[in-house]
């Protein structure tokens, strides 16, 4: 009752009746039992009979004709017990994995969801094979779910190893969660698809908007602590119909093209707008309409072998959103950058791959931590979202109203000439252009010093960090592994499937005439280039011609230069160099 309806579900109380005393089941069948928040009751019957539970991603295609990311997981059931205890094994991809676990003696490191050469790992590891009991069930229930649920209704995360409970245990005591702001914040999908096209609300018309409150969100528009991130082409009908911004060349005013806009009733759109519980002190309109306030927004769609599970970005007032993103207002701009820094760290988006969410909703955004930030760190925190998000004049009354003097004092933890000093030292009061980070190369090291100091708050050690990264994110290491930037912060290759078109192709493309190799000398020589022709490179300077049609006023033919030498970041690296500075200034 109170769940949704799904066949499979009905077989588990038959199969339960069938067994007698001695009898053990064995079914296959998907995850949503163990996560729905309404499905406490069913749990409570689950975990009374359940010995073992090893859950599958699809990644093998081990059905395939069904989704690759798809969750299911093989279930053994046994005769009903008051003593809860059974094995779990998350994340598999193939069935002799779990022999395997069984089978380890316990030495090596645990492997992580993908190997050194980027395929899914299918090792088995003597840790990977976690034991839930009572106690295991009430740090769930603790971490994920409301104070009033018993622990045999506990939601089950996708615990990777049992350094994993350790991790999950003190994340479950940083004092408090979102939802005990309860009415200082407002949580909404905003416009369905569909239903408000239909309702006359809003109008599919792809175009550049005139204001932001013409500027109606999807997903792709924003990414991690970029609003910018990319734009709708001038035919737009796919999610890959979008190309990726520029940061270094918009206007203080830019924004990008919409897919919809307000219909032509004005009147009718400001009247569906969703209204905050508390009273704005800012607005020209309805003072209750939650577009009157910065909003955390976020992609309602997630999945835990994504790169990034929670994918969010700070956005100005009046901007709308379709319900395929999910935006969070609050009474205070501290608690909009506190949330913001907290959900673009890799802490709490692990915490969000654990339990396995597939959709960002009030239940998921509720539980994510929310302490209280000493002073000290929140000021390192804050400069470097801002930088990350305040990226035009749409900002400023978000950058001032946050504005801390201490700001200018501020640098890099990192020693590297991609990462200017002078940007600290030339922050104002007031927002300008040079406010924001707008190299590829400064905006991952903000990312990065953003991740060590939302460990050092919720009181995690710089192990459990890296153990996080190791763990959760191989997608990402992957991309880490294989992106490189020029001597002036630009990326020059990646493989990151989230930057189409961004660097040069792994090959040259035959016939293409757009690039030039300047060497130190000053010769120039236009033929075809490819990563593979560069990578080497010394000195010198690779330029490409490329149509640019992401600016107001039509396509425009613009010159990429890449500077050599060309390298790599090691992630875990600076961690610790992060790590041990901060730790440094604190002291």
């Amino acid at each position: 009752t109170g769940v949704q309806t799904n066949l499979f579900k009905c077989f588990l109380p038959q199969v339960w009746m069938i067994l007698n005393k001695q009898g053990v089941a064995s079914l296959l069948h998907p995850e949503g039992v163990y996560q729905e928040s309404a499905g406490g009751v069913l749990r409570s019957e689950i975990y009374r009979r359940i010995r073992g539970h090893f859950q599958f991603q699809n990644e093998a295609k081990l059905f395939p004709e069904v989704e690759h990311k798809a969750l299911f997981s093989v279930n053994i059931y046994g005769p009903v017990t008051d003593n809860i205890r059974f094995d779990h094994i998350a994340n598999l991809f193939i069935p002799d994995t779990v022999d395997d676990c069984f089978m380890h003696d316990g030495s090596d490191p645990v492997p992580s969801l993908k190997d050194t050469h980027g395929s899914w790992e299918t090792a088995g590891h003597l840790r990977r094979m976690v034991k839930i009991g009572s106690k295991e069930l009430e740090l769930f229930s603790r971490l994920l779910d409301t104070d009033t649920t018993a622990f045999n209704q506990a939601r089950l995360p996708a615990v990777h190893s049992r350094d994993v409970i350790t991790m999950l245990q003190k994340l479950s005591f940083v004092g408090r969660r979102l939802c005990e702001l309860e009415g200082e914040f407002f949580c909404t999908g905003m416009f369905h698809e569909t239903g408000a096209q239909r309702a006359g609300t809003i109008a599919r018309s792809t175009q550049f908007p005139a204001h932001s409150g013409e500027w109606i969100l999807s997903g792709p528009h924003f990414s991690i602590s970029t609003p910018l991130n990319k734009t709708p082409r001038a035919n737009c009908r796919l999610n890959s119909d979008y190309d990726s911004i520029e940061l270094t060349l918009i206007s203080d005013k830019y924004l990008p093209r919409t897919n919809y806009v307000p219909a032509h009733d004005y009147r009718n759109y400001y009247r569906g707008l969703p209204k905050v519980p508390w009273r704005s002190h800012f607005g020209i309109f309805d003072r209750h309409s939650v577009t009157h306030h910065f909003r955390s927004m976020h992609r309602s769609m997630t999945h835990p072998a994504a790169e990034r599970s929670l994918i969010s970005a700070i956005f100005p007032r009046r901007v709308g959103h379709i319900e395929t993103c999910y935006g969070i207002a609050f009474s205070s701009n501290r608690h909009l950058a506190d949330f913001s820094c907290l959900c673009n760290s890799i802490p709490v988006d692990f915490l969000v791959k654990t339990i396995g969410a597939t959709h960002i909703r009030n239940d998921m955004i509720g539980m994510i931590p929310f302490p209280e930030i000493p002073a000290n760190l929140q000021r390192y925190m804050y400069i470097r979202v801002l930088g990350m998000n305040c990226l035009t004049r749409q900002y400023a009354r978000l950058w001032n109203d946050l504005w801390d003097i201490k700001f200018t004092a501020d640098k890099w933890t990192k020693s590297d000439d991609r990462l200017a000093g002078s940007y600290f030292r030339g922050l104002k009061d007031k927002w300008v252009w040079h406010s924001a980070l707008r190299s590829d190369f400064e905006r991952r090291q903000a990312l990065v010093e953003i991740d060590v100091l939302v460990s050092m708050a919720l009181g995690l050690t710089l192990d459990e960090l890296i153990t996080m990264y190791r763990i959760q994110f191989p997608v990402m290491r992957q991309y880490e592994r294989d992106t490189w930037y020029d001597a002036k912060g630009r990326i020059v290759f990646t493989v990151s499937k989230g930057l189409p078109g961004v660097g040069l192709p792994r090959k040259a493309i035959k016939g293409d005439s757009s690039y030039s190799l300047v060497t130190r000398h000053g010769s120039e020589e236009h033929i075809s280039l490819g990563w593979e022709d560069i990578r080497e490179l010394g000195e010198g300077t690779v330029t490409r011609e490329v149509m640019d049609d992401t600016m107001p006023g039509g396509p425009v033919r613009r010159t990429i230069e890449y500077h050599a030498p060309f390298d790599r970041c090691d992630r875990e690296s600076d961690y610790r160099i992060a790590w041990d500075e901060f730790e440094r200034r604190l002291k």
